[in-house]
């Protein structure tokens, strides 16, 4: 049986980031940080990307979303 404690630590070490490297600028985010980011559902993002209002690049086969895009969207 395994230990409940060990497998938070080994979750926590799987590349979750903390709030505090949310706020720093970058050239791309992931969906589920765009969408913390933003308060929005990670529902919402894809239909913004799907219908266009958000643009997205592929990179490596992970979708992002330029940096470029939180400018546009926050100088409104």
């Amino acid at each position: 049986m395994k230990n409940p404690m060990l497998l938070g630590d080994r979750a926590n070490r799987r590349g979750r980031q903390s709030d505090s490297k949310l706020n720093e600028p970058r050239l791309g985010y992931k969906i589920s940080e765009w969408s913390k980011m933003t308060g929005t559902s990670r529902t919402t993002t894809w239909r913004a990307i799907k219908t266009g209002k958000l643009n997205a690049v592929n990179y490596c086969g992970i979708k992002l979303i330029p940096e470029s895009e939180r400018a546009r969207l926050f100088q409104r």
